[in-house]
């Protein structure tokens, strides 16, 4: 469990890039979930009901196909019923040029959730069989101007004596270093390297659980990984260069940005040190 200090409370819960939660606010022990700086990336709650009843909420922040289609699937195991959709990120609204081209993933990100919520939409009057997975209602803010001015963050509150209970929100939150990489980079390294080479249930290499750590197993595949990329090199360039060549959107990215990857280079120039002589584990 993170801590947080400042203007954070006790029960707010970040949920990084590529990460997920869901909860049970009555037992949960939470009265707010977050997540922020989703550039290309979006934030996406879903609200309903579990198989006996009780209230769920689910929040990630997702970055590539195989990761949206990941976390539907979760959703759709979790959820019965009816349930509640709200997304907000897919930024800039626009085609950004990247070096001599340009970068679509905003887009192509916002078209995967159209396509799911246009699937799992359901009518009563259809006088059909009501699924056991259904959306309800949907408020979806995709695309919608500069992320670092109100549109990067999105956060639900799950607070159940609160009067803005399961109120989405796009309110900033100011967090303390260290909270959107806990584990010194090996985050960063999920969000980049993180990719369906492996048996997903495994390796978790997909889509990350936030309650849980990273295990020693998947550290060493993301390092493997990385070295694969000589991840290290990333230590020998310039903050500009590093801005320019890593992100889909470089004009839009938030200030910590170049900071999380040179940790993460950090993170596997140590990890190697202190392997060296080892040969690892490359799946």
């Amino acid at each position: 469990m993170n801590i947080f200090t400042g203007n954070i409370s006790k029960g707010f819960r970040y949920i990084p890039q590529d990460n997920y939660l869901f909860c049970n606010p009555k037992t949960a022990g939470l009265d707010y979930l977050y997540s922020d700086s989703a550039t290309s990336c979006i934030i996406l709650i879903v609200v309903g009901r579990d198989c006996n009843g009780n209230p769920l909420v689910g929040l990630t922040h997702l970055s590539r196909k195989e990761r949206y289609e990941a976390f539907f699937k979760l959703a759709e195991e979790k959820f019965k019923g009816g349930v509640a959709v709200y997304a907000q990120g897919a930024n800039p609204p626009f085609p950004v040029k990247k070096g001599d081209s340009y970068s679509y993933d905003g887009i192509q990100n916002s078209e995967i959730i159209f396509k799911w919520i246009a699937d799992k939409v359901y009518y009563p009057q259809e006088e059909k069989e009501t699924p056991s997975f259904f959306i309800e209602q949907c408020t979806v803010a995709v695309g919608s101007g500069d992320p670092n001015v109100g549109f990067g963050g999105y956060g639900i509150n799950v607070d159940i004596e609160s009067t803005d209970y399961l109120q989405v929100s796009n309110k900033y939150f100011h967090l303390p270093i260290g909270v959107r990489d806990p584990e010194n980079g090996v985050q960063t390294l999920f969000c980049i390297f993180g990719t369906p080479r492996v048996d997903d249930n495994k390796s978790r290499l997909v889509l990350h659980n936030v309650n849980e750590s990273f295990t020693d197993e998947e550290k060493e595949i993301l390092v493997s990984r990385a070295n694969e990329r000589n991840w290290e090199n990333l230590l020998e360039l310039s903050e500009d260069e590093i801005l320019n060549k890593y992100s889909t959107t470089p004009e839009f990215e938030p200030a910590w940005f170049v900071s999380n990857l040179i940790e993460s280079a950090e993170f596997v120039r140590n990890y190697n040190h202190n392997t060296e002589g080892k040969e690892l584990c490359v799946l």
